[in-house]
């Protein structure tokens, strides 16, 4: 069967049904070689959202305060992985170091934020704010599938705004946390038994 979006009828723009659909192949493609299983459906609309936060911000104000909703989630997902219970310690002090890490992030993103007289979105407070968090954090297996996802979206994301941000400190921001969710994603392929540094030129896509 050919894999399609049928619109029948309603209001949805058929650019962004478009780059919907693009994502969403884009995020199956990936998904298949997390361990060769495709991540659970309810996790795709939450990672797709991360994603196309930074697609669509238009200005420096609205770019930051995508990437502080996509730092606050990873914060909670990591946060929720250290209390599943489920991590080895080794894994569990891993996911303790990058939720810290992804903390840090946040935390210079809504300074400079604040600055261009932005306000933080909210926080979420709860699995069911992160579509698939609680399904992935049943298994060790689930929580780094579900990790290895957002980090792949953050880098993504990051190497997209770097298209759009004017301001030269921004650029520099955004490239030292791209360089560190790419150290991320090395650990967690490394803990995935996948390929640790599959590409010499990371973009966060689907090769």
């Amino acid at each position: 069967m050919t894999d399609r979006i049928i619109i029948r009828d309603g209001d949805a723009d058929t650019a962004v049904i478009a780059e919907y659909e693009a994502s969403r192949r884009d995020l199956m493609k990936r998904g298949i070689a997390v361990g060769g299983t495709v991540l659970a459906a309810a996790s795709i609309p939450t990672l797709l959202k991360v994603r196309n936060a930074f697609a669509q911000a238009d200005g420096d104000a609205a770019i930051l305060e995508g990437a502080v909703g996509l730092e606050q989630t990873a914060v909670f997902a990591y946060t929720a992985a250290v209390a599943s219970g489920k991590l080895d310690p080794a894994s569990k002090q891993v996911a303790e170091l990058f939720r810290d890490q992804e903390q840090e992030h946040a935390d210079g993103l809504i300074a400079a934020l604040q600055g261009l007289g932005g306000q933080a979105p909210a926080k979420p407070t709860s699995p069911a704010d992160v579509e698939g968090l609680a399904q992935a954090a049943g298994s060790a297996a689930g929580i780094v599938k579900f990790a290895i996802e957002l980090e792949t979206m953050a880098l993504g994301a990051y190497y997209d705004a770097h298209q759009k941000l004017q301001d030269a400190k921004l650029l520099q921001t955004g490239a030292s946390i791209m360089a560190n969710e790419g150290q991320h994603l090395v650990v967690l392929r490394t803990v995935a038994k996948q390929n640790p540094v599959p590409n010499a030129f990371e973009t966060g896509q689907a090769s």
